[in-house]
């Protein structure tokens, strides 16, 4: 069983709040970077993997609806949202690495038109958390080769589905050991 921390459907970003566990599962419409910054912040997301993959679809947020006519403008409007975002949560690495990689995307991709570019901003966007989750699946391939019926196993802090798009990190094994039977 894995968990959908992270999803895009029907044109929106939509996140489990964390914060209403155990009690309540509620997938939670983000609209734009203001809210995905406070879910950062006060941990609706929560862990590193899915932190990053809610800053990739936070930067798109924040620039979807950009009027710059030139990139110079765009890129103003994108580095603004980069600076904005990377203040909610000033030690997750997974923040930074996923908004200086959808940094480095925008200028790779300068000579789009920026109706294009927007989209292309998206499908990055898309594009780290389907990463993040085929990653985490590996992780839980292999660890699900160490296991045997009957182990015992202690995982520390937050390793499940909810600290990633899908998967999780250390209890990916258990999740495909489970699948696999």
């Amino acid at each position: 069983m894995s968990v959908h921390t992270i999803t895009f459907e029907d044109g929106q970003v939509k996140i489990i709040d964390q914060t209403l566990l155990p009690a309540q599962v509620e997938y939670r419409v983000i609209h734009n970077q203001e809210e995905m910054w406070e879910a950062i912040k006060i941990l609706r997301v929560r862990g590193a993997p899915a932190i990053g993959v809610a800053a990739a679809y936070g930067t798109w947020l924040g620039i979807k609806d950009s009027t710059a006519s030139s990139f110079e403008g765009f890129w103003k409007d994108v580095l603004e949202t980069a600076d904005y975002l990377a203040t909610s949560r000033p030690t997750a690495v997974n923040l930074f690495w996923a908004l200086d990689r959808m940094k480095r995307f925008v200028l790779d991709n300068a000579s789009l038109p920026l109706s294009a570019l927007k989209q292309k901003i998206l499908e990055n966007a898309h594009a780290i958390r389907e990463e993040d989750a085929g990653v985490c699946r590996k992780i839980g391939e292999f660890g699900a080769d160490l296991l045997n019926d009957g182990d015992g196993i202690l995982t520390h802090c937050n390793a499940g589905g909810l600290c990633a798009a899908q998967y999780g990190t250390a209890l990916a094994p258990i999740y495909i050991a489970t699948e696999q039977g």
